[in-house]
């Protein structure tokens, strides 16, 4: 978003600069929580799914398959994580997003400040 600094924008052109980062901002900042929610509820069900076939592996295999498998408990509870993970991965990308866009503004406010001191300063000493 931000030029180089060796060119002069305008305040008006800044202050737009400035009203599109806040609103991308505040647009990825909604996104994110309903992206979590959503993937924390997939996460959920296709733990459930899994749940539901294990146990319906066990039925058809019969009990003592259950007894071969020491391996079953570690990966039921990893199952557990492993969505929760997911959505933690992808929360800090959205996080990452919105320090960006705070790194943007914070910039783009200081540029339009300096604008508007240099237009005053400029309509101070006309007079």
């Amino acid at each position: 978003m931000p030029k180089k600094h060796s060119q002069v924008k305008s305040a008006a052109t800044i202050k737009r600069d400035l009203e599109i980062t806040e609103r991308e901002l505040r647009h990825i900042t909604e996104f994110q929580w309903i992206y979590a929610k959503r993937m924390l509820r997939f996460g959920f069900a296709s733990w459930i799914f899994g749940l539901l076939l294990f146990l319906l592996i066990l039925v058809v295999r019969g009990l003592e398959f259950l007894g071969r498998l020491s391996l079953a408990y570690p990966l039921l509870i990893i199952a557990i994580a492993v969505p929760v993970l997911i959505t933690a991965f992808s929360v800090r990308r959205f996080n990452a997003k919105i320090k960006r866009f705070e790194r943007i503004r914070k910039l783009l406010l200081t540029e339009y400040e300096t604008a508007i001191l240099k237009r005053a300063s400029a309509l101070i000493k006309k007079k």
